[in-house]
């Protein structure tokens, strides 16, 4: 035991304003506007708790009454780590979004007066030519006005495989262009381009309430309201019957043995209430939904998902089957050659080197792929003369 219970009270009550009065400030100002403007909510709940059990530090010293202090202290650091969780979820998804924006251009090759000019993908205004190489990110929305080449659309629509495209097409801001020098006039800049309104439908399904959110916020409104009454009614039962809650106390001290009954009628009025006000705070109301909310959004973007809605992540427990098309929305976007089947008196081996002879001078994926497919084999890739590509029919070769 202390030697001076004098000291130890006034260091239960100097360490608790700190957690309390420091970093849990913000707790209590929303509370009291809550309070003022006539609604309740589960700041309400802490702030009473908390400052109901710090007012007993300073009353022991006039009264014979325990000293709470610092369970106040401990009732709202547990408060705060779990506000701490939150705003670590929502960095987290603040940090997916902040992703999608980077996959963006950040300058633009613009041809003004039959010049070249470098301009910041902000200054690129509608109609603006844009000079386009092989291997640059498109910078914003546009319409192809000159040239023809493969576009990486992966990004944008999930499909690994490059998409041609040719004078009058349009093209996607932030895809690749890979193997043609185009230009393209801007058409969408700014927030009106596709990767912005990608990264707003993010926002919004983060923002949206969804069906089981509103059904926690209607709990909310009417469970604060009732724990208050709850607590007010808990504290004047125990003062007006005492012996009878005495025995109550008595029988749960057998499965619960930090319960003293022998304490004071108003020491245990006081415990009572505080833990009515503590217990029943739904904190997992407010802030388990709106954190899977923004947690399940923000990993879906970072894996290439888009959500549209958050109710759709409410109702994925209900999904049995999930529908793909063919190729390229869930594939790697890198094809590989597995199996090879040859046809009577030829060999795989020699199948795969005729390939990759013709594939040789191919810039398509699929042709790349044969040709990586015989180096990783050790395969020699015969030399090969009077090549020519046939678009929607193939390659045509005379092999030496």
């Amino acid at each position: 035991a202390w030697p001076n219970m004098q000291i130890f009270n006034l260091g239960m009550i100097v360490l608790a304003i700190p957690p309390l009065f420091v970093f849990g400030r913000k707790t209590f100002i929303t509370a009291y506007r809550a309070v003022s403007h006539g609604s309740a909510n589960m700041d309400v709940l802490i702030a009473m708790g908390t400052g109901a059990a710090f007012i007993t530090g300073p009353a022991v010293f006039f009264t014979p009454i325990a000293n709470y202090a610092g369970v106040s202290a401990m009732i709202m650091a547990f408060h705060l780590t779990g506000r701490y969780i939150e705003e670590t979820a929502k960095g987290r998804a603040s940090q997916a979004i902040r992703k999608l924006l980077e996959l963006g251009a950040k300058t633009a090759t613009i041809i003004e007066n039959g010049n070249e000019k470098e301009v910041a993908i902000e200054d690129v205004q509608p109609g603006d030519i844009m000079l386009i190489k092989p291997g640059e990110k498109i910078p914003t929305d546009g319409e192809i006005v000159e040239g023809e080449t493969t576009v990486d659309e992966s990004m944008a629509t999930g499909e690994s495989m490059p998409v041609k495209r040719k004078e009058g097409d349009e093209v996607i801001g932030a895809t690749v262009n890979q193997n043609g020098l185009i230009k393209a006039k801007a058409t969408k800049v700014g927030k009106d381009t596709f990767l912005s309104q990608v990264v707003k439908m993010v926002e919004e399904a983060q923002g949206t309430k969804v069906p089981i959110q509103e059904f926690a916020d209607k709990i909310t409104g009417i469970f604060v309201p009732t724990v208050l009454v709850i607590a007010v009614s808990t504290f004047v039962l125990w003062l007006i019957f005492p012996d009878a809650l005495r025995e109550v106390g008595f029988w749960a001290q057998s499965f619960l043995p930090w319960v003293d009954p022998t304490l004071g009628t108003f020491t245990l009025a006081i415990f009572a209430t505080i833990a009515v006000l503590v217990i029943a705070c739904p904190c997992a109301l407010g802030l388990a939904t709106p954190t899977a909310l923004m947690v399940g959004s923000g990993i879906g973007a970072e894996n290439g998902v888009l959500i549209r809605k958050g109710e759709a992540i409410q109702t994925m427990k209900d999904v049995h089957t999930i529908v793909f098309d063919k190729t390229g929305t869930i594939t790697k976007g890198k094809p590989e050659v597995t199996d090879l089947i040859a046809a009577e008196k030829s060999s795989e081996e020699k199948l795969l080197q005729l390939a990759a002879s013709v594939e040789a001078g191919s810039e398509h994926p699929l042709g790349e792929a044969i040709v990586r497919g015989a180096k990783d084999r050790e395969i020699e890739v015969k030399e090969i003369k009077n090549f020519n590509s046939v678009t929607g029919k193939g390659l045509s070769l005379i092999h030496i």
